[in-house]
């Protein structure tokens, strides 16, 4: 479970503003059912003329006060336990799913390009196997190679596949697509065509996704200010929520600079034809 901060602003007046605050203050927090999922909760804060009232907020919160999802504009107090969660899979898992989804619409040959998957702290070993039907050769950068013991096993007894793992990346003779996960990229790739959602990274290829489509009950949902992806991120990691599971980004940018209006499935295939000097 986790709590969304709900901003009410006051009313005009003074007497009316002075009951909404009190009201305000005393009013519970209110619990929100998921189906298949843990419940979430939201915590209403007003906004007096000095700034946000906070007397209340943290006993509102309990157990949930470290687990907080507010608007960007609101900064939490220093002092007390109110802290913000921070996703750490919802990105790793939506540039995977966008990057497996235009390998899979490229249709490369499986054995002309190699896939290496930069996961640091291994969140996606369940998901590496799904690449062996598009390419033959998977390499994984982590430092946590024991975490993917089982992926390994299934990779072999399933495709006949070995995975190759490594702890820091290494061009490759063949083509490479590189899909950070963790957001790591490296100057070595400079060759490659890298998948990433930091706008800042290396690569010949580019493609950086951003932006999450909600399901219409949680885009209903969603408060003014608060980050999409946080939303999603804390509906997945903290209440077992699996709509996002399979969820690509929303937008994709590409630093293709042939194409007017480049797709992202031929600007992959043209970059594996042309790194292979076909």
């Amino acid at each position: 479970m986790f709590v969304i901060l709900r901003i009410i602003e006051p009313e005009k007046g003074y007497f009316k503003a002075r009951k909404q605050i009190r009201n305000t203050l005393r009013s519970p927090a209110v619990i929100h059912k998921e189906n298949g999922a843990l419940p979430f909760c939201t915590v209403d804060i007003i906004r007096g003329k000095r700034g946000i009232i906070w007397d209340g907020t943290e006993e509102k919160c309990g157990r949930y006060a470290s687990r907080i999802i507010a608007p960007k504009s609101i900064h939490l107090p220093d002092d007390g336990n109110l802290k913000r969660y921070v996703p750490s899979a919802i990105k790793a898992n939506l540039i995977f799913n966008t990057a497996k989804s235009i390998i899979e619409k490229a249709n490369a040959e499986p054995d002309s390009f190699c896939i290496t998957v930069t996961d640091k702290n291994a969140l996606l070993p369940s998901k590496i196997c799904s690449l062996l039907p598009y390419c033959s050769c998977i390499r994984v950068i982590t430092a946590r190679e024991d975490k993917y013991a089982v992926c390994a096993e299934n990779a072999l007894n399933s495709f006949g596949a070995t995975l190759i793992f490594r702890t820091d990346y290494e061009p490759t003779a063949k083509p490479d697509i590189v899909i950070c996960c963790d957001g790591i990229t490296s100057a070595a790739m400079s060759e490659a065509a890298v998948f990433t959602f930091k706008k800042r990274t290396c690569g010949k290829l580019r493609f950086c996704g951003s932006g999450i489509a909600l399901t219409p009950e949680h885009a209903d949902f969603l408060l003014d200010g608060v980050d999409p992806l946080d939303f999603a991120g804390a509906l997945t990691e903290l209440c077992g929520c699996r709509d996002y599971n399979e969820a690509c980004f929303s937008e994709l940018g590409i630093s293709c600079g042939k194409c007017a209006e480049p797709k992202a499935e031929s600007c992959l295939l043209c970059h594996i034809r042309s790194s292979a000097g076909q």
